[in-house]
């Protein structure tokens, strides 16, 4: 790989960073105006279980308006960020996250996975997708009793106690399980 093009993955690395930090401060600003300059047109975002899922940024802003409106503050943090190039315009990616989200006068802490997929559009990083696994989402004072000890931790508002995506939806756990 030449210079010129390290130097350009380099500034395209750092872009879809900021791309991924801009979309957790959107949507704890309420910016939900600037969620949807972040997507595609024909974006995508969801659970990737399949059980709430939008195309198109349309979809994507009208989920947010409603969802963030039943919701107080929030504070959604990434940390490591994996990312692999597919070519010069293309990428997908993996951000390790929590969030702390109020609703229903409690607050719920969640642990999650992104799994993302970007593209390069007139010099600007965006998401052409956008999917969300989750190790545990729950009200903090569950979590902090014994959270991570149950096997159904995601408990969204309203909806009961759910499978989890991560870790025993992994091939890698299931594999490892099989193992012992």
């Amino acid at each position: 790989m030449e210079l010129q093009e390290r130097i350009e993955r380099l500034e395209s690395r750092e872009s879809i960073r900021t791309l991924v930090a801009d979309y957790s401060m959107a949507v704890d600003d309420r910016d939900v105006d600037a969620i949807g300059t972040l997507f595609a047109e024909n974006g995508i975002f969801g659970h990737a279980d399949g059980s709430a899922v939008m195309h198109g940024r349309q979809a994507i802003v009208d989920f947010y308006n409603g969802r963030l409106g039943d919701m107080g503050p929030t504070y959604h943090y990434p940390h490591s960020h994996k990312i692999t190039f597919t070519d010069a315009n293309t990428a997908e990616g993996i951000v390790l996250a929590h969030a702390e989200l109020s609703q229903e006068g409690k607050t719920y802490y969640t642990g999650l996975r992104y799994y993302d997929k970007y593209q390069q559009q007139d010099s600007k990083w965006i998401f052409e997708e956008r999917l969300l696994k989750f190790l545990f989402f729950m009200p903090m004072e569950e979590l902090v009793r014994d959270g991570l000890t149950q096997t159904n931790r995601k408990r969204f508002p309203g909806q009961g106690e759910l499978p989890t995506d991560l870790p025993e939806m992994q091939e890698s756990w299931i594999k490892f399980l099989a193992e012992d």
